[in-house]
């Protein structure tokens, strides 16, 4: 693991998120992809609902994320203007991780990629993205179902 990624792990990954658009309780970070270069994960409340999908990497590439995201999710449940670039620097994240982030970034900065759903029709708020968890014994894949079913593993896996 790099030090950026060591970094990230560290100040970026937040500990106290919400979830979004589904119920009001803390969501938990969950790792989906890490390489020695690069870390995605998902925020996700106890219901396994997806409220944000994140990208770090040392030269991220939002057209990878994207195919990622589509790969993972479909491309029905995609849209580019979803995807949304930041950059969190030092100074907002307080006088440790500005140390930090002089010795590890040159521009002082971080940069992320995430996504977030935003539900267009009366239909795709029905439905929500939920992560079939494998700490309920699911595959780890992202799948789309109704929010109101309670359901915590997907179609493939609750059959079992």
């Amino acid at each position: 693991m790099t030090d950026q990624l060591s970094f990230v792990e560290k100040y970026l990954v937040v500990k106290d998120a919400k979830c979004s658009r589904h119920c009001d309780k803390q969501a938990r970070f969950v790792s989906i992809r890490q390489s020695d270069t690069s870390l995605v994960g998902a925020y996700i409340c106890p219901h396994n609902y997806v409220s944000r999908v994140v990208y770090f990497s040392e030269k991220p590439d939002p057209n990878w994320f994207q195919e990622f995201l589509v790969d993972q999710i479909g491309k029905d449940s995609i849209r580019s203007r979803d995807i949304r670039k930041a950059t969190r620097h030092g100074w907002e994240l307080g006088g440790e991780a500005e140390k930090e982030i002089s010795i590890i970034s040159k521009s002082g900065g971080i940069c992320q990629y995430y996504w977030t759903p935003y539900p267009q029709t009366d239909r795709e708020k029905e439905y929500g993205i939920f992560i079939c968890a494998k700490l309920e014994g699911g595959c780890g894949k992202f799948y789309s179902k109704l929010k109101s079913d309670e359901s915590k593993l997907c179609p493939n896996c609750g059959r079992a």
